[in-house]
């Protein structure tokens, strides 16, 4: 970096031209950039305290229903009020589960509210128990409105922002608030159910009305002027008076389980002087009017937050606006300034890639085109004009060289081909010859060399054919018929020089189709040639097959040689697909795997390698099923083949003419037959190699 900075000289003409600019652009970025992160990040703050509301929106819903349940259980309205409620409440906590999914929330509000799961996982079992001890059924709903009213009060204290916290605490106190008048109304509402209160429900009640004065107050210091007003409001009336007055005479009137009198005479049961009807009316209204300054406060919540957020997104669209102003001004003083200098640079530098990247990689690829080139469109005489032109003629030379070498590709490509050619049809007559020597030799000896000599031929035969491959020719053998699976294997076997090492195993009822079997011999030849030269000579290599889902049939060549590493592994498998795409490989040495991926790749059938080290090599070779379909044994169809195999041999090419059957040769006596039969068996055990048992 420091180097570079030294030599400015080497910069590239639009850098010296922006350092110009590059300090007071520098400061101007810097500075704006801070200002917009700090509005964004001001923005996004806003952004969360929005979801939070939402999030106190859905939680004050279920507070009012859990209350509502208490209401109609004290009132004793009956199994199918309750069930209406209950459906209302679960409504409303699906909602506050499906908008806390949304939001991301504090550890503190995480934990309460996994305690508050635990109560309202009770409150089946709770309703269940609503026509029971209704005052413990009162208490158990009020702790968990307490718990609701807890996480109300966390979320409240997370608006960290002066402007939204005091009226996020004022809205907790209301609900508080409210939460009382609701209890007062339930427990009352119990005791007229019974006729009278119990000791524990006066001193509630009275324990209630302390605590509601007490958030009252709470509430007076936080809100504002215009949040008290709204508050007073609603909170006086001549149903708030009535409300008071019954709740004071229902708390100084004698309880149920008041003491003996002193005469020894309990005091005579009295009822409560309050008519259920006028106490519901009274508290409900009560709850109603909270319920209202209730909306208006998160009304007031809701909207300071969105406005906030607004002014927040506004400052950072202002900065952002100015920023780019500023950017612009500078990037066209720039531009003026080197636009004629960039002009004729990007002129000359958009022609050299265009050539280097597209054109010269696209002729060498087809080894076509016009030596006519496209001069860079920069017609000046002054410097960038030169370069220009001396550019014109480099690329002129370039095409020459490529055209000329494509050419002499494609004559070493014709020479091989015609040489593959003749090469193969002097082995094919070779194999005709030694075919009709060998029908008619019975010297065991002689019948051994001309079985060596046939081999040698064949061999022959798939190394021009492996020619043709690379040349990028077809071969002339081809099939019409489908061959079956175990032929193309024990074929593939028969074209190796350690042919005697090779282990064919029982192969899937499937035949290959005409016009793929000859490749795929030769494919399989060239894997089981490179497994048996990279493997111990007196281990076996097997070669087996197997139909896999989908109708794949898959044909594994393993050997028992010392593997391969698995860096090397993967590059072998690389050069294989390279050899399909067509890209060139080490020819000289990895020939066989060159064609292999050419065949492969001809057909659509995959191969892969799998080995570990020490463990000897897995050829894997995956042919599709539409090439090797299935068949069904049956007597017929193994007679017809029989006949098929003694009509002709398909290790002929289809388009040589059959020659001509030799001449009848006389009847043989038994004895000569098995005279024959013997000079045959001894010639090919004298074939074998010496440490390899016969098979």
């Amino acid at each position: 970096m420091f180097t570079s900075l030294v030599n400015w000289r080497n910069w590239r003409l639009p850098v010296k031209l922006a350092a110009v600019l590059i300090v007071p652009v520098a400061i101007a970025v810097g500075a704006g950039v801070l200002h917009i992160g700090t509005q964004i990040d001001r923005a996004d703050s806003y952004s969360a305290l929005q979801r939070l509301v939402k999030v106190r929106a859905a939680l004050i819903p279920v507070i009012d229903g859990v209350q509502e349940e208490r209401r109609i259980v004290a009132e004793g309205a009956g199994p199918r009020v309750l069930a209406e409620q209950v459906k209302r409440t679960d409504d409303a906590r699906a909602a506050l589960r499906a908008q806390i999914a949304k939001t991301s929330l504090g550890e503190v509000v995480t934990a309460r509210m996994n305690d508050v799961q635990a109560g309202i996982g009770d409150l089946p079992a709770l309703r269940e128990r609503a026509g029971g001890d209704v005052p413990a059924v009162i208490r158990t709903y009020s702790e968990l409105t307490d718990s609701l009213l807890d996480v109300d009060e966390v979320l409240a204290s997370e608006f960290g922002d002066a402007a939204l916290l005091r009226t996020a605490m004022g809205l907790h106190h209301v609900v508080h608030v409210r939460d009382q008048v609701l209890y007062q109304q339930a427990v009352v509402l119990s005791g007229l159910a019974r006729g009278q209160l119990t000791n524990a429900e006066v001193r509630s009640l009275v324990e209630s009305n302390v605590k509601l004065g007490y958030i009252a107050d709470e509430f007076a210091a936080l809100a504002t002027p215009d949040q008290m007003k709204t508050y007073g409001k609603n909170f006086n009336g001549p149903d708030v008076e009535a409300q008071r007055t019954m709740l004071a005479t229902a708390v100084l009137h004698p309880t149920s389980d008041a003491a003996n009198t002193g005469t020894g005479t309990t005091r005579s049961r009295q009822p409560l002087p309050i008519a259920a009807a006028d106490w519901s009316r009274a508290s409900g209204a009560v709850a109603v009017a909270m319920g209202g300054v209730v909306t208006g406060l998160q009304d007031d919540l809701r909207t300071t937050a969105d406005r906030l957020r607004d002014e927040s997104s506004d400052a950072a669209g202002t900065a952002s606006a100015i920023l780019f102003a500023s950017l612009v001004l500078a990037a066209t003083v720039g531009f003026v300034v080197g636009r004629y200098l960039l002009r004729s640079l990007n002129e000359l530098r958009r022609s050299a890639l265009d050539v280097a990247w597209d054109k010269l990689p696209e002729m060498v690829a087809t080894g076509r085109g016009s030596t006519d080139i496209e001069p860079v469109p920069v017609h000046t005489t002054e410097e960038f004009g030169q370069v220009a032109r001396a550019f014109d003629a480099v690329h002129q030379q370039a095409v020459k060289s490529v055209i000329e070498q494509a050419g002499m590709r494609a004559n070493m490509r014709n020479i091989f081909v015609n040489l593959s050619r003749r090469s193969q049809s002097l082995v094919e007559r070779q194999l005709k010859l030694m075919e009709e020597l060998e029908k008619y030799e019975e010297d065991p000896d002689q019948l051994a060399n001309l079985f060596k000599l046939d081999h040698l031929a064949t061999r022959m035969r798939r190394n021009n054919e492996n020619l043709m491959v690379l040349s990028g020719g077809d071969v002339a053998r081809r099939f019409h018929k489908p061959i079956p699976l175990t032929d193309v294997l024990r074929a593939a076997a028969a074209e190796i020089e350690q042919y005697q090492r090779v282990m064919v195993h029982t192969a899937p009822n499937a035949e290959v189709v005409g016009y793929v079997a000859s490749d795929l011999v030769r494919l399989l030849a060239e894997l089981l040639d490179n497994a048996t030269a990279f493997s111990p000579p007196h281990t076996q290599v097997a070669i087996s097959a197997s139909i896999e889902a989908g109708g794949i049939v898959q044909i594994d060549v393993v050997d028992q040689g010392i593997g391969i590493d698995p860096e090397a592994l993967g590059a072998v498998n690389h050069r294989l697909e390279a050899a399909g795409e067509g890209v060139d490989v080490q020819v000289s040495r990895e020939m066989g795997l060159f064609v292999v991926g050419r065949l492969a790749a001809r057909h659509q059938i995959v191969v892969r390698l799998d080995a570990k080290q020490g463990t000897g090599t897995r050829a894997i070779v995956l042919v599709p099923a539409e090439l090797a379909p299935q068949r069904e044994e049956s007597w017929e169809s193994f007679r017809g083949e029989a006949i098929d195999r003694k009509q002709a041999s398909w290790f002929q090419q289809t388009s040589a003419a059959a020659p001509p059957p030799p001449p009848a040769r006389a009847r043989q006596t038994p004895e000569s037959a098995r005279g024959f039969l013997d000079a045959f068996q001894r010639g090919v055990q004298r074939g074998l190699p010496d440490h390899q048992e016969s098979r």
